[in-house]
């Protein structure tokens, strides 16, 4: 379920020591720290001297760094420490933070695996608009994860993800709503024209040549 790995390959405890050597100016508050962080860690590219600024944002309450110290961590596999910041994150209402701490719960990281406490926060990122939140529940209603039960992969709450993802340019979810209208799955009615609609769309996006009709004799 997460999108973008990258390697730490000397481990945080490494990085936790290097960015000590880049303390951040005390005159900062919160937002200001997360606004520098973020452009060292983005634009500048150097990761040791973001994580100062961030973590001290984090510590001082700013959602978004928690999210973003989450995901740092996270990716250095420093799991119990992650996840604590996406909870943090997640119980400000922050989105990253939401989906951050669906991720982790879902596989077992940082913390016992749980499904269900998985669906309620990658919910809660969608219902904020949160893309790959979005495009994940889509993906779990139609293959059956995040323990959604067989008989809710048919229901209205289904067919507005995955249309939701459909409309974010997922393809499975398209592939699954144009079926949908050929079948009168997901409760429904049959809609050639929606589906070729969708099928043309899907097209676009894979760059695969339009299919001629075949010529009557």
């Amino acid at each position: 379920m997460k999108y973008i790995r990258y390697s730490l390959t000397s481990g945080i405890s490494l990085i936790s020591f290097l960015a000590a050597l880049h303390a951040a100016p005390a005159q900062a508050g919160p937002a200001e720290d997360y606004a520098e962080g973020t452009k060292q860690r983005y634009a500048v590219g150097d990761l040791i001297a973001a994580m100062p600024l961030l973590r001290r944002a984090a510590d001082a309450g700013h959602a978004a760094a928690q999210a973003a110290m989450g995901e740092i961590l996270d990716h250095a596999d420093s799991d119990p420490e992650a996840i604590e910041y996406f909870r943090k994150s997640a119980t400000q209402g922050n989105a990253d933070g939401q989906f951050g701490l669906a991720t982790m719960l879902a596989v077992g990281e940082g913390a016992p695996k749980d499904l269900a406490g998985a669906r309620k926060w990658i919910v809660l990122a969608a219902e904020q608009g949160h893309k790959i939140a979005i495009n994940e529940l889509a993906q779990a209603y139609i293959i059956g994860g995040l323990d959604i039960p067989d008989d809710k992969r048919q229901s209205a709450e289904a067919l507005r993800w995955i249309r939701a993802a459909a409309d974010n340019g997922y393809l499975t979810a398209m592939d699954k709503l144009a079926a949908a209208y050929r079948t009168g799955d997901l409760g429904l009615g049959i809609d050639i024209k929606a589906a070729d609609q969708w099928v043309e769309k899907i097209r676009k996006i894979r760059g695969a040549p339009k299919k001629r009709r075949a010529k009557k004799e």
